[in-house]
């Protein structure tokens, strides 16, 4: 009976031992934001004494330090993330410390509206949201007027007596952020951003040793809200999943152009594809994909060519050694038949001798 009550108290002391060991990290707060707004992540849950670091997506992220984004410790035991804009890079999976096994996904929304424009799109026509016909509409191309600046370029694009601006040609000229208001209305805002069909890019081959981190980057032709997928190993990935990380390109200000796969196997290798979009409901005509090989190469190949050099300079000395023995060998035979004198010479040598005496 002693034993029993015994064993039940370690049970019960091992049982809480684990249940504190994996107390659970809680995540709170924003889930889905729209760009330019406010957001914050609260974290709770923390042991007392355990380190703190911020990751996005398994990295440690550079708003921390520009103060883009900032951490707060409001209680004992949690630490909120904050922003007060937020952008498309904000955008991933966020954890509070490397032992938490959960995360919170962040979602941003863009307020701009996304057009890609080819030579089948044009004409494309763009409409200021409420307003009345007659109404004065106001269009601005990077905070510049658009009136005035393409004045005298009637055929690149123009704004109509109803306010519509039509682009008639596909040029470099007419790509960029357009904003417009109404004279009645000027705080409605409406975004547009005019984009080219965006292009992917990838080396043709991409040579790994197993074992190592794989770090590809989609590159192209791209503006900022494009989105970008990834075939990986017979898997499509639009998230980090596992080992496998989709990192934005911060240069470029593109998220998800960066695939970072830790540990690779032999068993990962043969194609891995990015596909770039603006919208994955608009039409193929709008997109774009590239396809590299990536070959995995053997951890211990390149042993095996030392190992072959070692063995042929092994054998090569071997055989140099048996030579060189051999000829010893006959060498010395040849100096002791050289050196002995003959029978009959000695014979007559003593007998002369002797007479002398």
């Amino acid at each position: 009976m002693k034993n029993q009550v015994v064993h039940v108290l370690l049970s019960t002391l091992y049982l809480a031992s684990i249940l504190y060991t994996v107390q659970a990290v809680n995540y709170s707060g924003t889930t889905e934001v729209q760009e330019g707004q406010p957001w914050s992540i609260i974290c709770t849950g923390l042991k007392a004494g355990e380190k703190i670091i911020w990751t996005r997506n398994g990295q440690q992220f550079e708003e921390l330090s520009s103060g883009d984004i900032r951490v707060f410790k409001p209680d004992k035991g949690v630490s909120e993330l904050k922003a007060e804009h937020a952008t498309e890079l904000h955008e991933g999976s966020y954890k509070c410390t490397p032992s938490s096994n959960e995360s919170l996904h962040l979602t941003v929304k863009t307020v701009t509206k996304i057009k890609v424009v080819t030579n089948t799109d044009v004409p494309m026509s763009l409409e200021c949201d409420n307003h009345t016909a007659g109404e004065k509409v106001d269009w601005y191309l990077e905070g510049e007027s658009v009136a005035e600046k393409f004045a005298d370029k009637d055929e690149l694009l123009k704004i109509d007596s109803n306010g519509v601006l039509t682009i008639y040609k596909n040029l470099l000229d007419v790509y960029g952020n357009y904003t417009c208001n109404t004279t009645a209305n000027a705080n409605s805002t409406k975004f547009f951003r005019i984009v080219p069909k965006p292009t992917a890019i990838l080396r043709e081959a991409e040579n790994v040793v197993e074992g190592e981190k794989l770090h590809m980057v989609c590159k192209g032709h791209h503006y900022p809200g494009l989105k970008v997928m990834w075939e990986f190993a017979g898997k499509t990935y639009n998230n980090s999943d596992g080992r496998v990380k989709l990192l934005p390109d911060e240069e470029r200000g593109i998220n998800r152009a960066i695939l970072s796969v830790d540990n690779i196997q032999m068993s990962d290798r043969g194609n891995v594809s990015c596909t770039v979009a603006y919208d994955w409901n608009d039409t193929p005509n709008h997109m774009n994909s590239t396809t590299a090989t990536l070959r995995i190469k053997d951890k211990l190949a390149a042993l095996w060519p030392f190992l072959g050099i070692c063995a042929e300079v092994v054998v090569l000395c071997a055989i140099i050694l048996i030579y060189e023995k051999k000829r010893n060998k006959s060498e010395l035979e040849e100096s002791d038949t050289d050196q002995s004198p003959d029978t009959g010479e000695i014979d007559k040598r003593t007998i002369k001798c002797i007479k002398n005496l």
